[in-house]
């Protein structure tokens, strides 16, 4: 593996690390740098800023993993997602934690908007109100999985994989037993 991925890789654990321990605000470039025992140069050599690196993170152990897949349906893209999310649930409570311009919550936004446009493309092409339903899923999605993680997970992933599943392909009709 080269150098420059190795150090990516060092500065992402010891982002990971330090966000499991304190809130996303008082981790500076310093405390990251210190962690792993490298130079802030080093840092910023790779990344903008602290913003980057948490979304460097995702992108290259959720996004990347994602894109080497092909899914053959919806529900099978909801379980990695939601298994990933559990797997490393510190981690992504404290960076959904964080607001405004460079936020991850932007980021994953512009990710999700990017995979439903891909998605509703094979299902209803160029639809007048395509922008729209991709913009609904996108915001449905995110907030689901931000409050299932802020409340606790307490469904089980594969639980929660399966009932946004259901409410992504509607909403399933009542039992008679209910």
């Amino acid at each position: 593996m080269p150098a420059p991925a190795i150090t990516k890789k060092a500065l992402a654990e010891s982002m990971k690390e330090l966000m499991n321990e304190m809130s996303f605000e008082k981790i500076s470039v310093g405390h990251i740098c210190e962690k792993c025992g490298m130079a802030r140069k080093s840092f910023y050599y790779h990344f903008k800023d602290k913003y980057d690196l948490v979304n460097w993170i995702f992108y290259t152990e959720y996004i990347s993993v994602l894109q080497s897949k092909n899914y053959s349906d919806i529900h099978e893209l909801f379980q990695d997602t939601c298994s990933y999310f559990f797997e490393n649930r510190s981690f992504y409570i404290n960076a959904f934690n964080v607001e405004g311009q460079n936020s991850f919550t932007e980021f994953f936004s512009e990710t999700l908007q990017a995979i439903a446009y891909d998605y509703t493309q094979d299902r209803i092409g160029d639809h007048e109100f395509r922008d729209f339903f991709c913009s609904f899923f996108t915001n449905a999605f995110r907030e689901s999985i931000v409050q299932w993680l802020k409340s606790g997970a307490v469904i089980p992933p594969e639980r929660f994989a399966s009932l946004l599943a259901q409410a992504f392909s509607g909403i399933p009709p009542k039992s008679s037993g209910s």
